[in-house]
């Protein structure tokens, strides 16, 4: 459940709020997320549900927030605003990128009516010669930083109300487990077979029947599939190990106990609340078994478990 409600919340929610079928909370790219400026949204006070959501997953060993842009996690924890370090890539407007990096050059200033609107909006001087450096900045501080404040309390508020708050305040350790950068959690094959605990007997089961006792059949079936299925990781393709693991615990970080079992079954399958990988014992080829298991995980967008 708690693997749904963060994919939730990085992905969208069914909010329609005219413009759009799915609503996103956080926008901007990798490791720089930022919460939306959409108004509706902090009317419907759906940032302080977000602080919630992810303070409960937190509580209840589920995934963490990754992506949360440095910026926006230093004025979440009361950061200075004079020490507040803000990146062009905390921008997701790519109109104020631009009017950014152009002010912020050294080319000349042509065709500004539109960083005149912006400036006129935002209460800023008109961008000239002398000013172009400052403006640039005060431009890309009030995209980043102002726009959301109101969001940015919305969502210290939630977290406040789990009762995490004062753990992140007195333990600042583990304010990056609670906001992982993403690109520190990339996944690597051997950091995935680490985490598999492997069939230590010879226990096949049958239709949700075990068969305690395997003989020389079972023990070559179980060995023949564990190692396809270590064959399989060590040459996947990173998008395909984010969806084994997708598909085999219904997140994309792997946890510490992953389970695998070899079954009678037609085609692999996952019981995602245990955190376990079910195998069929019929392949016998590497290619049979790489085909049924790519078009298994394929699916884990839209159920787990579901060949």
């Amino acid at each position: 459940m708690m693997s749904t409600v963060i994919c939730k919340l990085i992905g969208g929610f069914h909010i329609n709020l005219g413009n759009a079928a799915i609503t996103k909370l956080f926008e901007g790219e990798r490791d720089h997320l930022i919460p939306s400026v959409t108004h509706e949204l902090l009317d419907r006070d759906m940032f302080t549900i977000a602080g919630r959501m992810i303070g409960h997953s937190f509580l209840h060993d589920g995934p963490s927030f990754p992506g949360l842009s440095p910026t926006n996690m230093h004025t979440l924890f009361d950061g200075s605003l004079e020490t507040t370090p803000v990146m062009i890539r905390d921008c997701p407007d790519l109109d104020i990128r631009d009017a950014v990096k152009m002010l912020d050059g050294d080319t000349e200033l042509k065709e500004l009516d539109h960083v005149h609107q912006l400036c006129l909006s935002w209460n800023l001087p008109a961008p000239n010669a002398t000013n172009r450096k400052w403006l640039s900045q005060k431009i890309l501080f009030h995209a980043v930083i102002e726009q959301t404040r109101l969001q940015i309390n919305q969502l210290r508020k939630g977290l406040k109300e789990t009762g995490l708050w004062p753990l992140l305040t007195h333990r600042r350790d583990v304010i990056p487990i609670l906001f992982p950068r993403e690109s520190e959690a990339q996944l690597t094959p051997q950091m995935i077979l680490d985490c598999i605990t492997w069939p230590l007997n010879v226990t096949v089961f049958f239709e949700g029947f075990r068969e305690e006792e395997g003989d020389d059949s079972d023990i070559m079936d179980v060995d023949r599939v564990t190692a396809y299925l270590k064959t399989f990781i060590e040459n996947a393709s990173p998008v395909e190990l984010k969806s084994l693991i997708k598909f085999w615990i219904g997140w994309e970080l792997p946890t510490t106990e992953m389970k695998v079992e070899v079954v009678e079954a037609a085609l692999p399958t996952s019981s995602t609340c245990f955190e376990k990988l079910r195998l069929p014992r019929h392949y016998t080829t590497y290619q049979t078994f790489h085909q049924d298991l790519c078009a298994c995980i394929s699916t884990s967008y839209s159920g787990f478990g579901c060949p």
